[in-house]
């Protein structure tokens, strides 16, 4: 029996795939989807794409004819034998339509994860101190504007259908699936480093490598955070591969680092009511109008400002430009709607029936300064003579903790600095490798040997999977991305014997 492929969609957004008006299965003619990192120590996850081409005679998929909404939830599935498996969950993004008398008549629908919305939101949030990596990352998704997993059956104003407000729930807070694992490593200052167009996707991957952790979207299209310790405790198989795989890419020494650079930015505390910004001129301000202003905060050098603690705001008003005459007091504002980190939005309120003028603002607070960065510098001297320099740098924005910036470049440097043979990717056929090629999940540990190149034995990570599946699914070939397991036996303490001759205390 071969194996099944289901595709289903959510039409009416309330989280149930399983109606049978939405399969569309009858009608795929081929799939393609991506999950995971683009390549091994990555330390965020690409952009989870999925494409599926249908039939499209009837129209059924041109949207024009038939209404089919963009943020639409798509599922693919599988079934082999009594096992079904959830392979990609997305959010339509467009579609690509045949037109014309002679066209193929087919739809490609494009579907994405959750990231590109979290690629548009920017960041904007209240001081972050002495936090763990996976607690950040639950303030950013938090602070997120995202399309829900589910919409129906809740409150959306002024949309037909869900405003009415005595049979619909309003939306519980969190607005994202998640599993975060507990991070590591306690960053003293979070965000002091972030501008107004970073992305709230960048600011989660600054913090995964800070804590040299992993973030991806699951199957399921939940958020994933895994710390450091992740790829080094667990040790359980979920398969092995002898000779049978359809290929691989196999390469000798590329991956070896003689040179390590790793950057780190310690921070000093401010002094208490210092001018953190200040206006230069005047602002008119129309009459029985508002205006929003967002403050960047910047230093000196135009380098982002930390706000540990907004202490004063002060505003003037008057009805000249150039400040003459009595200010004016009655009917205007200046308030803070929304605290950030580096930034701060304000809005100007003039309910008078003249125009005013902002003639002095000035914001006064504790401030965070980044100092200059630190570079720790670690080589392999025999190396570098013996095979040739090779370098890594890496940038880790939330560490201020030197021993723990040392820490991380020296077990870097130890676990990549001899050449050796690494496969990057492991590619399958589908029906020669069931269940384990549908099975495998990111973050899977799995054995290799092949004997062309001699690699016996070694373990990797699944760090990526793409499928593509055509011919009605008679076949289904797939890529796993790997990234090389530690073969290093460590301490677990609680787990481990400490005396034991073949063990070592986890690195970092």
């Amino acid at each position: 029996m071969g194996i099944e492929y289901r595709i289903e969609i959510d039409r009416d957004h309330d989280g149930n795939f399983q109606e049978l008006t939405e399969v569309l299965t009858k009608r795929v003619l081929e799939l393609r989807w991506r999950l995971g990192m683009g390549e091994a120590y990555d330390s965020i996850a690409d952009i989870g794409r999925a494409e599926i081409t249908l039939l499209n005679r009837d129209g059924a998929f041109s949207p024009e004819r038939q209404p089919l909404e963009i943020g639409t939830r798509l599922r693919i599935r599988s079934r082999d034998g009594g096992a079904t498996r959830t392979h990609f969950v997305g959010f339509l993004s467009y579609i690509d339509v045949d037109g014309g008398d002679y066209g193929e008549r087919r739809a490609i629908m494009h579907l994405h994860d959750v990231q590109p919305w979290l690629e548009a939101n920017s960041v904007r949030l209240a001081p972050l101190a002495d936090v763990t990596a996976d607690a950040a990352i639950a303030a950013l998704l938090d602070a997120a504007i995202v399309r829900r997993a589910v919409i129906g059956g809740f409150c959306l104003i002024d949309l037909p259908g869900y405003n009415l407000i005595d049979s619909v729930s309003v939306f519980p807070a969190q607005n994202l699936s998640r599993r975060l694992a507990p991070g590591k490593t306690r960053f003293a200052f979070v965000g002091d480093w972030w501008r107004e167009d970073t992305s709230i996707r960048r600011a989660i991957g600054e913090l995964a490598a800070s804590e040299r952790g992993r973030f991806y979207i699951d199957r399921d299209g939940e958020a994933v955070f895994l710390n450091r310790h992740h790829t080094l405790v667990t040790k359980t198989l979920a398969a092995r591969f002898t000779d049978r795989m359809n290929g691989i890419a196999y390469r000798y020494g590329a991956s070896r680092v003689n040179r390590l650079q790793l950057k780190m930015t310690p921070r000093k505390i401010g002094q208490r009511r210092s001018t953190l910004w200040q206006l230069s001129g005047s602002l008119r301000i129309a009459p029985e109008t508002q205006l929003m202003l967002n403050l960047p905060l910047l230093d000196e050098r135009g380098e982002p400002l930390g706000l540990l603690e907004l202490e004063a705001l002060q505003a003037a008003f008057h009805r000249r430009a150039d400040g003459g005459g009595p200010p004016v007091t009655a009917a205007v504002a200046a308030e803070v709607v929304e605290l950030g980190f580096t930034s701060l939005q304000l809005r100007l309120s003039n309910r008078n029936a003249r125009d005013v003028y902002l003639t002095a603002l000035e914001i006064l607070g504790l401030p965070l300064y980044r100092r200059d960065p630190l570079e720790i510098l670690l080589e392999d001297k025999p190396g570098i003579h013996l095979h040739g320099l090779q370098q890594l740098a890496l940038d880790l924005p939330a560490l201020s903790d030197f021993e723990t910036a040392a820490a991380f470049a020296s077990y870097e440097l130890q676990r990549r600095k001899h050449p050796a043979g690494i496969i990057s990717e492991l590619r399958l056929v589908a029906r020669e490798h069931r269940p384990a090629a549908l099975a495998l999940e990111l973050f899977d540990r799995i054995r290799i040997s092949e004997a062309q190149t001699g690699h016996r034995d070694r373990d990797y990570f699944i760090v990526g999977e793409a499928h593509h599946v055509r011919d009605g699914g008679a076949t289904h070939t797939l890529a796993f991305t790997l990234e090389p397991a530690d073969l290093t036996p460590f301490v677990t303490v609680n787990h481990s014997r400490i005396d034991a001759a073949d063990e070592v205390i986890t690195p970092y």
